[in-house]
């Protein structure tokens, strides 16, 4: 039988898509994706997403653990699902390198509560990570070389008190908490001070703020995330720090020292989203899907720019959608799971990227925590934890990599080749660094070296008691007065007294450089303080 050729040619172009389509789409897939439409049938309401998050648990115990951080004001759980492979305990984690390295990543939703989209597709995310962890082998390696938090509502209340198939309840309850607060305005911000308690003193940094607020803000404290994404809704874009700007003008940049890195993760984000970076819709005015914070209006108390100030997280916010609560029909919910899905899974692969590593003392190789790890270039270091760990964001490059420790010498190296081609794990980088020698010379010197809590006290004690005898005047002069006259320094005058200090009283003091000027002179920065490179809330 004679077949032309145009014949022939159409008929091997459609065996293929064919059998193209049958290896991509297996049955058990599709039966997956359907799993998770079906699922995003409704929005799920907080006793539905209880009972499924138990289950979920239940069923997948291997891979998934069911916790909350906190309570919101009528007394909800603040639900949170720790996903990765293998779960285990943290003496066992201890004992492994390897799973001491795994980056922490959060997804947190439904801030807002009538902002629903990100909360349903958090629970859409978790289902597909769940069903997928065996048969998907980017899941099964997402899971194996990640720490996955992810939380579908910090303000459970809100959300029940939202009204389904409204774009925007701005005027009606549910945006704030059960208190009407608006929880992203509750943060501490870096331009305003902090509250005053009742007697009019200074307070601390969780005073007077909102059961939800004080919740994420401990846990973003304590559990040293890496990279974090804050979803919302009422419009289509990728906002990244800073949120805030000194002066709150309107549509002033407010440019953080990691500018370069926070537009690469937002621009990831908007060009693996479906329509994000189309610029159509309510997205017309972001060029690419992104937008700095500021830039587009000023917030202060912000959930992201706490994060990246306060904690070694690196948090970008993902506007999903033009309407905040759109009604599910139509597969509503399922298009916008479409439109999501690649970008979820891209955005928490971006952990990997950068350095990471172990930060040890070299003669008895004890994990060091507390150091500062400084970028020359960028002036923003973050902080090794328990063990010595750290983890360091970067952009491909050439990087000179500065580590300070209290009690230690600092080391730089120079010239780290960052390529970022593998984005299942960052580049390791280790540090061993050498105690520092304290200068005895001076040991027979009347000024005390006050480095040991010990001592302190002591100290004090003498103080008090030399108070109580008189001789007030006298003990503030040997307080406040040098022995030395005051005169001016020069930079390497200036350079050797800040080391001789620093040699002085290791235990009490920080010295570390963030960059250079123009005539490559280091610009050096001196912590005084009893845990000099310790945060402490």
């Amino acid at each position: 039988m004679y077949i032309s050729h145009h014949w022939l040619s159409f008929l091997i172009i459609l065996i293929y898509s064919l059998c193209s389509h049958c290896q991509r789409s297996s049955p058990l897939k599709v039966e997956k994706d359907t799993a998770v439409y079906t699922l995003l049938e409704k929005y799920h309401h907080y006793s539905e997403l209880d009972r499924l998050l138990l289950q979920w648990e239940k069923n997948y115990t291997k891979i998934a653990q069911v916790f909350n951080i906190g309570k919101s004001v009528t007394g909800r759980n603040l639900f949170v699902v720790h996903l990765t492979s293998p779960l285990i305990s943290d003496i066992e984690k201890e004992q492994d390198e390897k799973e001491l390295l795994k980056p922490k990543f959060k997804y947190v939703a439904n801030m807002h509560g009538d902002e629903a989209i990100g909360r349903e597709m958090m629970i859409a995310l978790i289902y597909y990570l769940l069903l997928n962890s065996k048969s998907d082998t980017r899941i099964n390696r997402l899971l194996s070389t990640t720490d996955i938090y992810i939380m579908p509502t910090m303000n459970p209340d809100g959300f029940e008190s939202s009204t389904e198939g409204l774009c925007d309840s701005r005027k009606l309850r549910g945006r704030g908490n059960a208190n009407d607060i608006d929880l992203n305005r509750d943060f501490p911000s870096q331009f305003q001070p902090l509250k005053k308690s009742n007697n009019g003193t200074i307070s601390d940094i969780f005073y007077d703020r909102q059961p939800e607020t004080i919740a994420l803000m401990k846990w973003i404290l304590k559990e040293n995330f890496v990279l974090s994404a804050n979803l919302h809704g009422g419009s289509l874009v990728a906002s990244y720090p800073y949120d805030e700007t000194i002066h709150h003008t309107p549509h002033t940049y407010g440019q953080s020292p990691d500018d370069s890195l926070f537009r690469y993760l937002a621009r990831t984000y908007a060009d693996k989203h479906l329509t994000m970076a189309k610029g159509e819709g309510c997205a017309a005015e972001f060029s690419g899907g992104i937008t700095n914070g500021a830039n587009w209006y000023d917030v202060s108390g912000g959930m992201q720019d706490f994060n990246y100030l306060h904690s070694n997280a690196f948090e970008i916010t993902l506007e999903l959608s033009c309407c905040k609560y759109p009604s599910p029909q139509d597969g509503l919910l399922q298009k916008e799971w479409d439109n999501n899905r690649e970008a979820l899974l891209s955005y928490i692969e971006m952990s990997h990227l950068g350095i990471k590593g172990f930060i040890r003392d070299a003669k008895t190789q004890t994990g060091i925590s507390g150091a500062l790890i400084q970028v020359e270039g960028i002036l923003h270091p973050v902080r090794s934890i328990k063990y010595g760990v750290y983890w360091r964001l970067l952009l491909p490059g050439l990087h000179n990599i500065t580590v300070t420790a209290s009690g230690y010498l600092s080391q730089t190296k120079f010239n780290i080749n960052v390529t970022n081609e593998n984005l299942t794990s960052a580049l390791r980088l280790d540090f061993n660094l050498q105690p520092s020698i304290q200068d005895t010379s001076s040991s027979s010197s009347s000024i005390k070296d006050v480095s040991s809590i010990n001592d302190v006290y002591n100290l004090l004690s003498n103080y008090a008691e030399k108070l109580m005898n008189n001789s007030r005047e006298n003990i503030l002069k040997t307080l406040i007065e040098p022995k030395d006259k005051f005169q001016y320094h020069n930079y390497d005058s200036m350079v050797e007294k800040l080391k001789e200090l620093n040699n002085k009283y290791p235990n009490i003091t920080s010295l570390y450089t963030i960059g250079k000027s123009n005539e490559k002179r280091d610009l050096w920065v001196m912590i005084i303080s009893d845990q000099p490179l310790i945060h402490e809330p």
